[in-house]
């Protein structure tokens, strides 16, 4: 009896290793397996798709000031005060895209990171109630959207699930990227042309890549022909990409797509006389662009326009710095003393007379 139920303890003890075992390793795998990204959520077919990692971007001294500025919502204050946190402080990686064949309006914001649905959700609520909207959270799949229900179902809405990502997106546009990000259509991280053009534009923790449809390019070709120019070069350009890299020093890295090798090299000589020139300009002097212009190269390789440079840390915190000068200063020009200045309003005209019409003016003789 004492050795069966020895036994039993050793068969139980043996069992619940195993078990453990099994939840450990499942937990692990669970662990491993990546987050969603934000290419996983915007559908295959974008004009232009564009993605910045975040932590790369607060980690370097040159762009953490663009990340590090008060954020703010138009007639509602800082967003801290408003939502009681700030929804971009956990955020990883945020990503744009513009569909191809989207009408006005249409577009796609996602971002991932580490996320609270329910205080997203509570936030965006807030904002539009204050706005004087009411409104409305809906399930759509594993996602939950926000929206003011006074507007028109075009209007901007946010989606969010637990694990993220975050979507913002208006018309049409948001249920694509939820199908995307649930995996019922391909998203861009299958889309071969915005993966080769960012591919050779090479990795970055800002990238951007541009594909133009066949109908895109027919209306360039339209454009030119209306603008009086027989042909332009412009005219073989099928997309573009560009990558900003962040290390010991800032490299700008883009690639030209073109449909032949001649007008590819004809542009790429266009591209780098406008460089040349730009150079030497005035404004690109104190912005501190001249010297970055200088080293810029252009060169043309078969179908391809490659152009490269980079620059010291110091050298793009200072450019850094100008650009939010300038853009400061571009705001404080349109201000609203001077945006709430009324129209001139044409002169009255005099009051009729009983007595009758005013006499003539006759117009002095010239001299």
């Amino acid at each position: 009896m004492q050795t069966r139920t020895r036994n039993a303890l050793v068969f139980a003890a043996a069992a619940a290793v195993v078990v453990a075992a099994v939840v450990w390793v499942w937990q692990k795998r669970e662990m491993a397996r990546p987050l969603p990204g934000t290419l996983d959520a915007i559908p295959e077919g974008a004009l232009l798709v564009a993605t910045a990692d975040l932590g790369a971007l607060r980690r370097s001294d040159a762009f953490a000031p663009l990340l590090s500025e008060t954020r703010e919502i138009p007639g509602l204050g800082k967003v801290r005060d408003v939502c009681g946190f700030d929804p971009m402080a956990g955020l990883t990686e945020l990503g744009v895209a513009v569909p191809a064949n989207g009408g006005d309006g249409d577009f796609g914001l996602v971002a991932s990171g580490a996320i609270d649905p329910d205080a997203l959700l509570a936030c965006a609520s807030k904002v539009i109630e204050a706005r004087g909207g009411r409104s409305v959270v809906n399930p759509i799949g594993a996602f939950r959207t926000v929206r003011d229900a006074r507007q028109s179902t075009s209007g901007a809405e946010i989606a969010v699930r637990e694990g993220g990502p975050i979507l913002l997106g208006a018309g049409s546009y948001l249920r694509s990227m939820i199908d995307a990000a649930e995996g019922r259509v391909p998203s861009a991280r299958s889309d071969g042309d915005h993966t080769k053009l960012a591919s050779e534009a090479g990795p970055g923790a800002l990238r951007v890549t541009v594909v133009l449809t066949p109908e895109q390019r027919r209306t360039l070709l339209e454009e030119i022909a209306l603008s009086g120019a027989q042909s332009s070069p412009a005219a073989s350009i099928v997309g573009l990409g560009l990558s900003v890299s962040i290390g010991e020093r800032v490299g700008l890295s883009g690639v030209v797509a073109c449909d032949a090798p001649a007008p590819c090299a004809d542009l790429a000589n266009i591209f780098d006389g406008k460089r040349a020139a730009q150079a030497d300009d005035t404004l690109a002097r104190l912005m501190g662009l001249g010297p970055i212009l200088e080293r810029l190269r252009i060169g043309a390789e078969g179908p391809r326009i490659s152009a490269r440079v980079d620059m010291s840390t110091d050298e793009a915190t200072e450019l850094v710095t100008r650009v939010i000068a300038l853009r400061a200063a571009a705001g404080r020009q349109r201000g609203p003393a001077e945006q709430d200045q009324p129209p001139p309003q044409p002169p009255k005209a005099p009051p009729a007379s009983s007595e009758g019409p005013p006499p003539e003016k006759t117009a002095p003789k010239p001299r």
